[in-house]
């Protein structure tokens, strides 16, 4: 399944993708409290969707026994715009350097442990939105990654249970301005002025439930740029795995439902230009598309 967020009636809503069938959760929430089956939880969040997981999943069941083939019809969404498929209160951890080749070309030794910087989801942005080139910028790189997100509360998690804490995966385009990054890590100074400017976190639009991904370390990442491939790489060339990420990052601070990792761009960094169309693919999850500003 996938779980994706549109718009309706002014409001951000959560639906699931089923079978290739898109569908309006909380118009089936209503459907189900309507005929009296039983109570249904209203889901106003992409936390509280990943929260309700199984109910959903209960949901649609009921809905394919109870609507047989009007089902997908009854309860279809026509999705004209695509939103980030993260809650503003979610916290976004991103490895730097978690490619052995990235790590060289952006100079610096091979790191020990996780190197870790935040982005805000505020300045979140998804599938076919802008990428605003800033007027204070020189250069821009497009970082295409693969993203998790987190199921359930998580803290001081063992390696080996580091899986049952993803609830799915999903891409990112970690939008960087380089040469403020590399003055400032000359300067032995944090990344964040680099990584945090509006529109520098490109995520979604689907997040897709980790039952679909059997091996999350044997994925192709593709970047283009105006139709043109730029960067190709694998997610088995990880420097710091998924799940040694969770352990490691939960030793230090809890992660909650809808809380994102993303695990480091493939190297090949490259700027973008004004009215350049960056595409992001990630086999078995999709392409996140965008275009810069003028």
């Amino acid at each position: 399944m996938k779980l994706f967020v549109f718009e309706k009636d002014s409001f951000l809503n959560v639906g699931i993708e089923d079978d290739g069938h898109k569908v309006d959760v909380n118009k089936l929430s209503e459907a189900m409290e309507h005929i009296g089956e039983r109570e249904a939880p209203y889901i106003d969040s992409v936390s509280s969707a990943i929260e309700n997981f199984e109910d959903i999943k209960k949901m649609i069941a009921w809905g394919k026994k109870t609507f047989k083939e009007q089902f997908y019809e009854l309860f279809k969404v026509n999705v004209k715009k695509y939103y980030p498929p993260i809650d503003k209160s979610s916290m976004v951890i991103c490895l730097g350097k978690n490619y052995l080749e990235h790590a060289k070309e952006t100079g610096g030794d091979i790191p020990e442990e996780p190197i870790l910087f935040g982005k805000f989801a505020t300045l979140s942005i998804t599938d076919s939105d802008i990428i605003m080139y800033p007027k204070w910028a020189t250069r821009i790189d497009p970082e295409p990654e693969l993203a998790l997100v987190i199921g359930k509360e998580c803290k001081d998690i063992h390696k080996k249970d580091a899986f049952d804490c993803v609830f799915g995966y999903t891409i990112v385009n970690d939008i960087t301005e380089r040469d403020i990054e590399f003055k400032d890590m000359k300067k032995g100074l944090p990344w964040f002025r680099s990584k945090n400017f509006d529109t520098s976190l490109s995520i979604g639009p689907y997040i897709v439930t980790k039952d679909e991904i059997k091996d999350p370390h044997n994925l192709e990442i593709e970047l283009y740029i105006n139709g043109i491939l730029k960067q190709k790489g694998n997610t088995k060339d990880m420097i710091f795995k998924i799940d040694e990420t969770i352990a490691y990052i939960s030793k230090y601070f809890t992660l909650n439902p809808g809380d994102v990792i993303s695990t480091g761009t493939i190297p090949g960094i490259l700027p973008l230009q004004k009215e350049d169309e960056v595409i992001v693919k990630i086999e078995k999850i999709g392409e996140l598309k965008n275009k810069v500003s003028r």
